[in-house]
């Protein structure tokens, strides 16, 4: 019987700050990429080479630093006990917020496609409830990867605890990706015409998303990222973690395009809709453009700030949706045509708009923090508005 002490020891409340500032960079590419997104749709072809090579790896990066930081005690929780903490942690975010942005719909004019033309009808709202009841969250789109997660985790849960070797950790993440990969190839579960058949809180992309995820599993087994250097051996090796970061940047400029499909709708891996192109190539590009922020993360050193932002990179996945929903199609189309057709110009503007949008997040930030932890996955913490949830 496998027990726990054959898992690394748990991190506990230890942060592992190159993580933390990881994540930050991850989510610096969320924002940019939902910007140029839609500056792409407005038929900018640099945009979409920006495009294509962001989400080459961005997403896959995530459920990567999802498995490295999972706890292994979770394993070996009682069924009733995993899904109370899997509830709190992942639910709780996740229709909170889904309630919040369908009442913002209902105030103010933004995109929401999946609720079919505007003006929205009641028939619309009601499927939209449907769907987000179902794990797709039409009222926030960006929070797709926190119902994706909750599939990752209740599949680990299932099977994580027969990892006790790198060996059968390195089998399982080829197996698993391979299953994914080709039961999506050839059928689109994520049907937007049809709610009530084969898109079940993204289970069909479980299996791709675990493979990374038990990536994660095994750096932490490795103890990748775990040890305290001096501050001479910061010093010292810095420089080659970002000559390190610059090779693996220029190894996924070089391969990204590389990936010509199949894809669906975008001539890109998109995980939310299972496109994930080349068998080869999308694992490729996706873990070296992974390492690229690890090792970038690792040589930005302990900035406070910096950690900060990354601890606090499920609110800002959560409150893109703002920008996603009603902000990003304005910015786009401002992009289009009030600045001239240059590719340095749209992407200092894109960058420009970026680093806005996440300022502006920084006092939702505050205020989440202390009046409404459990609510940004903190549901250990008590707040004046609500009590702790665990």
């Amino acid at each position: 019987m496998t027990t726990i002490s054959e898992y690394p020891p748990p991190l506990g409340d230890r942060r592992v700050v190159a993580l933390d500032v990881a994540r930050l960079y991850g989510m610096v590419l969320v924002y940019y990429g939902h910007i140029i997104e839609q500056v792409m749709n407005l038929g900018y072809e640099t945009a979409g080479m920006q495009y294509k090579f962001i989400y080459s790896f961005h997403m896959p990066f995530f459920f990567l630093v999802a498995g490295y930081v999972a706890k292994p005690e979770k394993l070996f929780l009682k069924v009733g006990e995993f899904f109370r903490r899997l509830a709190a942690s992942r639910l709780v975010p996740y229709f909170f917020f889904s309630l919040l942005f369908l009442v913002l719909s209902l105030m103010i004019p933004g995109n929401f496609a999946a609720l079919g033309p505007p003006p929205y009808t009641l028939q619309g709202y009601a499927a939209g409830l449907v769907r987000t009841l179902l794990g797709f969250p039409v009222f926030n789109i960006p929070m797709w990867f926190m119902a994706s997660l909750v599939s990752v985790e209740v599949l680990h849960y299932l099977v994580g605890r027969h990892m006790r070797t790198n060996k059968r950790i390195v089998l399982a993440a080829v197996c698993f990706y391979l299953i994914g990969y080709y039961i999506n190839l050839d059928f689109q579960f994520l049907q937007f015409d049809k709610i009530f058949r084969w898109n079940y809180w993204f289970i069909q992309e479980a299996p791709v998303g675990y493979a990374f995820y038990l990536v994660g599993i095994l750096l932490r087994r490795r103890g990748v990222f775990l040890v305290n250097h001096s501050e001479q051996e910061k010093r010292g090796g810095s420089r080659t973690l970002l000559l390190g970061a610059a090779a693996c940047c220029l190894v996924v400029w070089l391969t990204y395009n590389l990936n010509t499909g199949p894809f669906r709708y975008f001539d890109a891996v998109v995980i939310v809709l299972s496109a994930h192109g080349n068998v080869f190539w999308f694992p490729f590009t996706a873990l070296v453009g992974s390492l690229m922020l690890l090792l970038l993360a690792r040589a930005s050193g302990e900035h406070r700030f910096l950690a900060f932002m990354g601890r606090n990179v499920l609110t800002l996945f959560i409150l893109n949706g703002v920008f996603y929903h009603f902000l990003n199609i304005p910015f786009a189309k401002w992009i289009v045509g009030s600045l001239p057709a240059n590719a340095l110009v749209v992407t200092a503007a894109t960058a420009a708009l970026t680093a806005l949008s996440l300022a502006a997040c920084l006092p939702l930030v505050w205020f989440f923090n202390k009046y409404l932890p459990q609510v940004v996955g903190r549901p250990q913490k008590d707040g004046p508005l609500l009590p702790r949830l665990l």
